[in-house]
């Protein structure tokens, strides 16, 4: 199974092959205690999201621990996957709520982030092929045009992803 992890600066694809890893190992790797999906999400956005963080494609530990989270997180899709399925997961940053600012901060300090993300899960795309990007690039823009009706809906959410809002703009 191909896996696209798309964040706010940084995107990243890979193939997941065999068994998934579990939050131990990412644990061991990153210092998060005893992580769950909430932090997982939230260190990945992290990741994702910083300027100042190793190029993925030049650290190969960092590379292998931000593999890690989004093979964790696409668990559940990877039992109904085949070896040319491509799924996209969109790692965006939330809006926080006036007033409730203290419990979200709260959050995203666990994993040293300054704003909390969501996951999307994008309808995963057969016939995918990791040595063409063409056939990367079309699995893509299909993934993101079958989300554009949930992504409309939670605009308000997502109001400090600028990368999803440019998007939305462009869908009207």
């Amino acid at each position: 199974m191909i896996i696209r992890v798309m964040g706010e600066i940084e995107i990243h694809c890979f193939e997941q092959k065999g068994e998934t890893a579990s939050a131990d190992k990412l644990s061991a790797l990153t210092s998060i205690d005893s992580p769950g999906d909430g932090d997982i999400i939230n260190w990945l956005g992290k990741a994702l999201d910083d300027a100042g963080a190793p190029s993925l494609e030049e650290d190969a530990s960092w590379r292998e621990q931000v593999e890690i989270a989004a093979s964790i997180l696409a668990a559940p899709i990877l039992t109904k996957a085949d070896a040319d399925d491509f799924v996209l997961l969109l790692v965006l940053r939330e809006k926080w709520p006036v007033g409730t600012k203290a419990r979200f901060k709260a959050v995203a300090d666990r994993v040293g982030a300054s704003h909390t993300y969501r996951l999307l899960t994008c309808p995963l795309q057969k016939g995918a092929d990791i040595s063409d990007e063409e056939s990367l690039s079309q699995a893509e823009a299909a993934s993101l045009r079958a989300m554009v009706p949930v992504l409309k809906k939670a605009r308000k959410q997502f109001a400090n992803s600028s990368g999803l809002q440019q998007f939305l703009q462009q869908q009207n």
